[in-house]
């Protein structure tokens, strides 16, 4: 990479630091890094999901024992997705993706004219060229 490259990243990345969505983006996964109720929900599923996979993986399996466990691993499952702060990340982190995926569409269309339609060149699903 040569130089003014370099810069230009830079000076990009820059930019895109203080835009909203990723402002938005920090706070969200600040707030998710410091709740402790979510991460003790977080360790709890990860704990039942390790017991449930050696309690699966036995010969003489306890059906009641892993249907126990299942259910726990939902519960707690709902639980985290319905936590406000984790709906915020999740959120957050979809507006993330959207930026970045526009920058990198933005670039390659700069880049590569042609790659703006995504044309594969198999015409059979196509609705025609633009």
């Amino acid at each position: 990479m040569n130089e003014n490259t370099r810069k230009a990243i830079l000076a990009l990345a820059d930019a895109i630091e203080v835009d909203e969505i990723v402002i938005n983006y920090k706070a969200a996964k600040d707030n998710f890094d410091n709740d402790e109720t979510l991460s003790t929900k977080i360790n709890e599923y990860t704990v039942q999901r390790m017991i449930f996979e050696k309690a699966a993986s036995e010969e003489e399996k306890d059906e009641e024992l892993l249907k126990q466990i299942d259910n726990r691993m939902k519960e707690l499952y709902e639980e985290v997705m319905a936590n406000p702060v984790m709906v915020a990340l999740a959120n957050a982190e979809n507006e993330l993706n959207g930026l970045l995926n526009d920058l990198n569409t933005e670039i390659q269309t700069r880049i590569i004219p042609e790659s703006e339609h995504s044309c594969s060149g198999d015409c059979a699903g196509c609705s025609g060229c633009h």
